[in-house]
């Protein structure tokens, strides 16, 4: 038996309501810099430090990891506005589901 054939097998073993498609969540962390007017979107809190210095933007990594940032409560000092949010996104088809 070939990979395919398994592949095949296998999909048909799971049942209609798991085959539906995936709609994939996705954190952007959007940093604005208020002494530029600049707007910036990272996937993670970690990946604003490997661009910018945290003397940029007025507060460290664990500080900020700390915070709490959530939808409802972004960060804002004299420098910066950082806000967590989710992309939308279109919901990936499975494979199993093209036709």
């Amino acid at each position: 038996m070939n990979l395919c054939n398994i592949i095949l097998s296998f999909a048909k073993t799971i049942p209609m309501e798991e085959k539906k498609t995936e709609k994939q969540e996705r954190t952007v962390i959007h940093l604005y810099l208020k002494e530029n007017d600049k707007h910036f979107y990272f996937g993670s809190m970690a990946n604003i430090y490997e661009h910018f210095k945290k003397e940029d933007i007025g507060i460290s990594f664990g500080s900020l990891r700390n915070y709490g940032l959530s939808p409802e409560k972004p960060y804002q000092n004299k420098q910066v506005i950082i806000r967590r949010g989710i992309l939308l996104a279109k919901p990936k088809q499975s494979i199993l589901n093209k036709k």
